[in-house]
């Protein structure tokens, strides 16, 4: 295989499915039909020669082989949507836009949001952003009272007035440090007497209710964020259940990752906004490059 051989819209369309779970949110985002997507995946395949997915009646599931490349990939596609962003800023039609932004963010989702908020700067240059770490309630109020824009994060319960834009999905993986066990098996190979968990706010406490290995009487230990767990994991605190899309950014080759899979849940990353609100034209293109 050369490099010649592949194209980005495959790249594309094998992220968008890896990271959303699903062939039709793909192709939403693609704005292609679902065989559409499906045919660039089987091309994809056909040139690496190995198979990105398992096909499930359920769904679509990453191979050892996707999994690593999702992970080669993803900075590769970044830095591809910042070499556009960064030859198109000296003569964009909005580098003389002004205005400003307000945003909240869970701290976790940061990594997967920075490119995308990089790629609106270099955009929109003079347009003041505001970003801040907030916790869900707070973040909630300040959407509704319009002190906010958008809200970046995992939003499990929204109130009146407020809408969701799915932009990922993660599943929850067990993990451990390699120096403590073997290749993991099961959950039962990897727990002890106490579990990590991170971030335990309501979407990720409602998905731990459901592992049985979570259950009284043992300790729960919890994390402001999954990098803190992968931290404790690493230096023998434990096990701990975070979610699989932060355990593949982290690139943590020292630990064993279990996916919990499908049947655990999977939680939604999502962009809220204030129904019926008038957007800027920053506004808009800030909503445009996170959605992608």
């Amino acid at each position: 295989m050369r490099i010649e051989d592949l194209d980005f819209s495959k790249l594309r369309a094998f992220q968008l499915v890896a990271t959303h779970g699903t062939l039709a949110a793909a192709a939403t985002h693609l704005r292609l039909t679902v065989p559409a997507v499906s045919a660039k995946l089987r091309r994809l395949d056909d040139v690496l020669g190995v198979a990105l997915f398992r096909r499930l009646p359920n769904g679509l599931v990453l191979t050892p082989a996707g999994e690593r490349f999702l992970r080669d990939v993803t900075p590769l596609l970044q830095e591809a949507e910042q070499a556009l962003a960064n030859v198109q800023s000296g003569s964009s039609a909005h580098a003389d836009e002004t205005g400003s932004l307000s945003l909240s963010i869970g701290g976790d989702y940061t990594a997967y949001f920075v490119p995308k908020l990089n790629a609106f700067l270099s955009e929109f240059p003079k347009v003041q952003v505001h970003m801040r770490v907030s916790r869900s309630s707070d973040a909630l109020a300040g959407l509704q009272s319009g002190k906010l824009d958008f809200c970046l994060g995992i939003y499990p319960r929204l109130p009146a007035g407020i809408a969701a834009k799915v932009v990922a999905r993660t599943t929850l993986s067990l993990i451990a440090r390699k120096a403590d066990s073997g290749p993991p098996a099961t959950p039962a190979d990897l727990v002890t007497d106490r579990l990590i968990v991170a971030p335990r706010g309501t979407a990720m406490r409602q998905l731990v209710r459901k592992l049985d290995f979570a259950a009284e009487p043992m300790s729960l230990l919890e994390c402001p964020t999954c990098q803190t767990a992968i931290d404790l994991v690493r230096l023998g605190s434990g096990p701990a259940v975070v979610h699989t899309s932060c355990v593949r950014r982290a690139e943590a080759p020292d630990i064993h990752a279990l996916d919990l899979g499908e049947k655990m849940g999977s939680l939604q990353l999502v962009v809220l906004y204030r129904r019926g609100s008038r957007r800027t034209v920053a506004a808009q293109a800030f909503f445009d490059h996170v959605t992608r």
